[in-house]
């Protein structure tokens, strides 16, 4: 008998917690090797955990933002940069399901491969020219592609002439065998995300791996078969900006786990607490922390149930909605910072050492914190507007 959809939702993040000691475990290798480890990837693999979104004609999982979610949070948990991939590899499946028609898409997911995707929108290069059948690159790159040293294909943003005079955003596909990633990851968090700059030269793209930006997130290219399942009918906004704020809550689950085995076995120094349990500072910086972290839940998780009910219900979102839905995931990112912030207050000086784990969930919150996507100021700004009957200040609505 067949599982059912709730089944198998169910079991996908199951998959996911069960990862979380082996990918804790993994935690100094990912960081000595400024990249996940290959046992964490085909593990990901295995468990179907780089497929959620995939649309199962492609040999997806095609669940829903609430599933997507929790198996991102619970990757997340484990390993911050593990977490960032799954993120972003799984909603390149749900985006390239938007943005291409069916002769790319069956190139892209060619049975019986175990596909990856990865890329990214605004080029730092760019020397593209429009040809017979196609485009052809004489030379782009583009920085942050995570998850780009295991991907197969990779999308890209760049600048077409939009026939009248101006300028307009058009997304490509291209094979990894076109690409070069570049050696230029090196930073502070998030180590093994895979995040490098890639560059393409003297590369051929052809007509139908070529789609024009305002008609993609308008499921303009959308193959029949798509068109009446509620997952691609998720508005596409929402979606991008909760990819990038998917990590934050398992990070900060991360961060009270290792803090809570260090408050069971450590003192305070300079006072007579042989445990910090035993410390009413203690009690009140967790408790507060704790709150904090079960309100960034709440917040997450009202949005992304708000996200599938719109698309099982073929709601359009308003611009007020949207807004109000990137303020929701913006004050996720601030809950979660806050509550880290709480926890580092007791976490001692045996912090500073780089192998240490709790530093670690701090170093890649901190880097995935300031993604200019989910920058918690700018995003309630904007709501504020919004209520204050103002324009948003944003084109990404």
């Amino acid at each position: 008998m067949s599982q059912s959809v709730l089944e198998i939702n169910k079991e996908l993040v199951d998959r996911a917690r069960s990862l979380i000691p082996a990918l804790r475990e993994r935690g100094e290798e990912t960081e000595k090797y400024n990249r996940i480890p290959e046992a964490t990837i085909q593990e990901l693999k295995d468990n179907g955990l780089l497929k959620v979104l995939r649309p199962k004609m492609f040999g997806g999982h095609q669940t829903n933002m609430r599933t997507y979610t929790e198996v991102v949070t619970e990757i997340s948990r484990g390993d911050g940069s593990a977490g960032w991939f799954v993120s972003l590899s799984n909603i390149r499946d749900y985006m390239v399901s938007y943005a291409f028609g069916e002769k790319a898409l069956n190139e892209i997911y060619e049975p019986g491969k175990e596909i990856v995707l990865a890329g990214n929108f605004k080029p730092i290069k760019c020397e593209i020219r429009k040809v017979e059948g196609g485009y052809y690159i004489d030379e782009a790159q583009w920085p942050f592609v995570s998850g780009g040293p295991h991907a197969h294909w990779c999308y890209f943003g760049f600048p077409v002439d939009d026939g009248n005079g101006g300028m307009e955003m058009a997304i490509m596909v291209v094979p990894k065998e076109d690409i070069e990633i570049l050696d230029d990851w090196h930073v502070m968090g998030l180590k093994g995300s895979g995040s490098n700059s890639v560059r393409i030269k003297d590369a051929f793209v052809p007509e139908h791996r070529v789609s024009l930006d305002r008609l993609a997130t308008k499921g303009h290219y959308m193959i029949e078969p798509l068109q009446s399942v509620p997952l691609y009918q998720t508005p596409f906004v929402p979606s991008l900006t909760l990819s990038i704020v998917g990590p934050a809550l398992g990070l900060a689950q991360a961060a009270m786990d290792l803090h809570m085995e260090r408050v069971k076995r450590a003192g305070i120094g300079n006072t007579f607490y042989t445990k910090m349990s035993e410390a009413p500072i203690t009690h009140l910086q967790i408790a507060q922390a704790q709150l904090k972290i079960d309100s960034a839940e709440l917040h997450l998780y009202r949005a992304v149930d708000r996200l599938d009910a719109f698309s099982e219900a073929g709601h359009k979102m308003t611009m007020e909605e949207i807004v109000q839905m990137k303020a929701d995931f913006g004050y996720v990112n601030q809950l979660c910072k806050e509550a880290i912030e709480l926890l580092l207050a007791g976490a001692g000086s045996v912090f500073t050492y780089e192998n240490n784990a709790f530093q670690r969930v701090y170093r890649d919150f901190t880097t995935m914190h300031l993604h200019g996507f989910i920058t918690p100021s700018s995003l309630i700004e904007t709501y504020g507007r919004v209520l204050c009957d103002q324009e948003p200040n944003t084109y990404f609505v």
